[in-house]
């Protein structure tokens, strides 16, 4: 009877193994049976060896070359597929954005109150609704004073560091500066991010994103994604698996949130908070109030605190990213940075208003540029599709996951002459009307397009205003290397970005401010 038993619980394991083994041949040839080229996946895990032996930016850039503008790969067991085919890029972001709403789930996300960045349907319809009056012009204007303090603060520090080293990181400077914006921006919070590097808010930031690219949580979801289910019930393993700064992070604007509640409404405060505990009966709010089937335009405070932490993370690490980019070119490019203090010498007064912003034509093409050859949003620009779909031949099944590869949008030889030369002149008014449509996608496009875009690019221009006003930069010889970049989220930087920073003579001394 006994050896019946084992024979027979043999025969079921037997089968239930077969019929793994059929489900995960069948899975991971998807893209095959799609005829779309891509890496051969693993039987378990996919493309997930690849993925970590190089990093996620690296393997598509790598993928890209070999396979082209169109190709399938697996994040452990998800399919992905990779586009930056500009027609199909139209199509999913543009065209047909209500079947391409949703984004690639993230495997760590918590179960609710993901954030507008994760949100999907009604409830990103709703959250964008909500936080669009948060970066509209006139809320930016009423945000300048904030970011021309956070402005001198850099030029301070600066100032302080090239008394030490005429060698700056740029980028741990900018890190620091883009918290202390985001932070009395968004949060109405004042940090010593700028001059204190053991900050709590910026270690602790910095620790989560150190973590996002070495915590081993990550790649088991990948390949085993209902372990996702698990992770956020279990506080303890987030602790010991190195997640604690997200814990430290949502505590802290917790604690915020409540005291801002407990305060009341402010008509003289103009931060994100701000309008998420007191939303006042604007277009905007009576547009989400009728068009999300009734859905309360007043956000709990655990929706406040997601939408907050979303925000907080984008605007410090890729507006910091950007901004150690553009420091780098100018550094390397002499002519361009002596043509654009120039320009804001000329165009921008004494005091740095929103509208003189608005009239630097060479500074737009110097950003744009910048922006095409370090697409930082590269990586997490990503749809799912409802409904199936074929689009230029490729055929899109329901649930399809997909990565608008700008990287290898931007640097396809194509649709850019020289993509790995700086040259702010294809932005140039006769140049632009020759860039083929959708080739240019630094904040994505459609319905998702970044809602900081301006917030991003008035922040940039201020501190570069600044800095530039006052310091000259250069690079030493043996700083002449290409930037080594990683991906955590943004493609940022995977190490220091020195540049010398040298004093312009007759500016103002430490501590005497101007506009």
């Amino acid at each position: 009877m006994f050896l019946e038993v084992v024979f027979a619980a043999g025969v079921v394991l037997g089968l239930l193994l077969l019929a793994l083994h059929w489900h995960l041949k069948r899975h991971f040839s998807l893209f095959e049976r799609l005829s779309i080229p891509g890496p051969k996946p693993s039987l378990l895990i996919g493309n997930l060896r690849e993925i970590l032996a190089k990093g996620q930016f690296q393997a598509t850039v790598d993928w890209s070359e070999e396979y082209g503008r169109v190709f399938g790969y697996f994040e452990g067991y998800t399919p992905v597929l990779s586009v930056s085919d500009p027609e199909i890029l139209r199509e999913i972001l543009v065209k047909d954005a209500n079947n391409f709403n949703h984004r690639k789930p993230f495997p760590l996300a918590p179960r609710k109150s993901l954030g507008l960045f994760l949100e999907n349907g009604a409830q990103w319809h709703r959250s964008r609704s909500l936080l669009t009056p948060a970066f509209s012009a006139g809320k930016l204007k009423q945000m300048m004073p904030i970011m021309k303090t956070s402005g001198d603060i850099l030029v301070d520090e600066l100032s302080r560091q090239v008394t030490r080293s005429s060698e700056v990181d740029v980028y741990s400077v900018f890190q620091g500066l883009t918290l202390d914006i985001i932070g009395r921006c968004a949060f109405g919070l004042q940090t010593c991010a700028q001059t204190d590097r053991h900050d709590e808010f910026l270690t602790n930031i910095r620790s989560l994103f150190n973590t996002m690219s070495t915590t081993l949580i990550l790649p088991l979801v990948m390949a085993v994604p209902f372990l996702s289910h698990f992770v956020f019930a279990l506080k303890n393993v987030v602790f010991v698996f190195g997640m604690n700064p997200v814990v430290w992070l949502r505590l802290k604007l917790r604690d915020i949130i409540k005291l801002r509640k407990d305060m009341g409404p402010n008509p003289k405060v103009v931060d994100l908070v701000q309008l998420m505990l007191f939303p006042s009966n604007s277009r905007h709010t009576q547009e989400a109030d009728d068009n999300d089937n009734g859905m309360s335009k007043q956000m709990s405070e655990r929706e406040i605190v997601a939408q907050s932490m979303t925000f907080l993370l984008a605007g410090y690490e890729t507006t910091s990213a950007v901004l150690a980019f553009l420091s780098r070119v100018l550094a390397e490019n002499p002519d361009v940075q002596s043509r654009l203090y120039k320009e804001i010498d000329n165009l921008v007064g004494k005091d740095v208003t929103y509208e003189s912003l608005q009239n630097l034509p060479y500074f737009d093409k110097v950003f744009d540029e910048v922006c095409r050859m370090f697409p930082t949003a590269s990586q997490i620009v990503t749809r799912q599709a409802a409904e199936s779909r074929v689009i230029n031949g490729v055929q899109i099944p329901a649930g399809m996951n997909m990565h608008a590869n700008i990287w290898a949008l931007h640097h396809d030889p194509q649709f850019w002459n020289q993509p790995e030369v700086f040259d702010p002149e294809r932005f140039s008014t006769a140049n632009k009307d020759q860039i083929q449509p959708y080739t240019y996608l630094p904040f994505g496009a459609g319905p998702r397009k970044c809602i900081g875009m301006r917030f991003a690019m008035v922040e940039t221009k201020v501190a570069v205003i600044k800095m530039l006003r006052d310091f000259s930069l250069t690079l030493e010889e043996h700083h002449k290397v290409p930037i080594e970049l990683i991906g955590r989220g943004a493609i940022v930087p995977k190490n220091e970005v020195k540049v010398k920073v040298t004093k312009r003579s007759g500016q103002r001394t430490l501590g005497i401010r101007h506009g």
